[in-house]
């Protein structure tokens, strides 16, 4: 006699309850440490923990400030007396070599009184300005002191001296300081164009 199939005396339907259980645990796991971290996050944000950094901050900006201040205070060291001796004389160098010659002689071509001439310039740079030493011979002293005159009625020269005045056989040896202040030169007028051919007059 065959076996029959097996009685289920169970009054319900049998459920596996362990998988929900285990995906609960496994939730409330992730929870918790979900949870952790945001009170470790917390932590950090906390005034003490703010007000600690703003220390620091506030401590930095002192000492940046005090850097600065120092900074301030520092004067750069003074160039001894050979230092500035030889950058004296190497714009002394540099103004002679840029020095208009062209145009002070031009000058002084159209300021000469007939019977004077020149023997020697002599161009001096004293504390930014110039400064003219000359050398000329006149017929007679009065001459020598027209060519005064003639220097100071024009807008380059000022202050002039006559230094020494020295009769000689030939004439009178006359010395000059001045100031020299060169005008610019006005700007020649632009051409006026000429008609082109064909077009009425």
């Amino acid at each position: 006699m065959s076996p029959g199939p097996p009685l289920n005396l169970a009054s319900r339907p049998f459920r596996n309850e362990r998988l929900p259980g285990l995906l609960f645990a496994l939730a409330l796991a992730g929870l918790l440490a979900l949870t952790a971290r945001h009170a470790a996050l917390l932590a950090q944000l906390m005034p003490s923990r703010t007000a600690e950094r703003h220390g620091q901050i506030a401590a930095f900006e002192r000492e940046l400030s005090d850097l600065r201040r120092e900074s301030a205070s520092l004067r750069r060291p003074d160039p001894d007396k050979a230092t500035l001796t030889r950058w004296a004389s190497v714009k002394d160098l540099v103004d002679r070599r840029t020095f208009a010659w062209t145009g002070l002689l031009a000058r002084l071509e159209t300021t000469l009184p007939r019977g004077v001439k020149l023997l020697s310039i002599a161009p001096d740079w004293q504390g930014g300005e110039l400064r003219l030493a000359l050398q000329a011979t006149a017929s007679n002293a009065d001459q020598g002191f027209a060519f005064v005159k003639a220097l100071e009625d024009q807008p380059d020269f000022e202050d002039v001296f006559p230094t020494q005045k020295t009769p000689g056989d030939t004439g009178v040896s006359f010395s000059y300081t001045m100031r020299y202040l060169p005008q610019a030169a006005p700007s020649p007028a632009p051409p006026v164009p000429e008609p082109a051919p064909g077009e009425d007059e």
